[in-house]
């Protein structure tokens, strides 16, 4: 398993290409390890053991980037939409928002975020000005927190803020690490609307830590996936859905 001394994560079609083998032998294999504690079984791949004592509860961004792609890039593409040239805006870390950027690129904008792969994208496009927080990088979510309130972005105000969300349910919005509540709060003080872009795998999640109930919300960019009990959840709350068509 030399692919997890590069990284955290592998994926099942990764580990294929690597070593030549069919799916069902992969498979086969990942279970014997598995069962020898050499490495975790997860959803769609494994991760090293030590994976597990990763600083922030959640699940680490390269295998999130795995889960519903194409519905993903679909949501990205419906949310850069709402942003008119020139805008200051946040971006949180997440898999979702790291697909914002290529439909960024050409639209002047200044960008606060506190992820590392939109910075590294962003870098790309000159037109775009790039600020960040201070504080720490957490690698598994490839994001940089502040556990302290002065992180540096008390003197910036955005038009909006694109984050995603672990869960949506009706007591609000769900992530799963307080100390990455506490860095997405100062972030949505400094936004004057909340976008958040959620697959519809996310209405069927109910556990976590309430970072802001729905009524914080403006506006959720979903798929054409999602139920019309949950469409009347968040219209109730007065939150605008978009359903990105695909």
């Amino acid at each position: 398993m030399g692919r997890l001394t590069e990284a955290p994560f592998a994926s099942v079609q990764e580990l294929q290409g690597l070593v030549g083998a069919s799916e069902a032998t992969i498979r086969r294999d990942l279970r014997k390890l598995a069962e020898d504690g050499a490495l975790k079984r997860v959803h769609g791949g494994v991760e090293r053991p030590e994976a597990q004592a990763a600083h922030l509860v959640g699940t680490p961004l390269l295998r999130n980037k795995q889960i519903n792609v194409a519905q993903k890039r679909t949501i990205a593409r419906a949310a850069a939409a709402l942003i008119e040239p020139g805008e200051t805006i946040v971006i949180d870390g997440g898999s979702t928002t790291s697909l914002l950027c290529p439909f960024l690129a050409d639209l002047d904008l200044q960008v606060l975020t506190n992820s590392l792969p939109i910075v590294e994208q962003l870098l790309l496009s000159p037109r775009t000005r790039l600020l960040v927080p201070g504080g720490e990088i957490f690698r598994e979510q490839n994001i940089i927190l502040s556990p302290f309130e002065d992180d540096g972005t008390a003197e910036c105000f955005a038009s909006k803020m694109l984050m995603g969300a672990q869960a949506l349910s009706p007591v609000g919005l769900l992530q799963a690490d307080s100390i990455l509540i506490r860095a997405e709060r100062r972030l949505m003080a400094r936004a004057e609307k909340v976008i958040v872009l959620a697959d519809s795998s996310k209405f069927e999640r109910k556990t976590g830590l309430v970072l802001c109930p729905l009524s914080e919300i403006d506006i959720v960019v979903t798929d054409s996936g999602v139920s019309d009990k949950s469409r009347a959840m968040l219209e109730k709350a007065g939150v605008e859905v978009v359903v990105a068509k695909d």
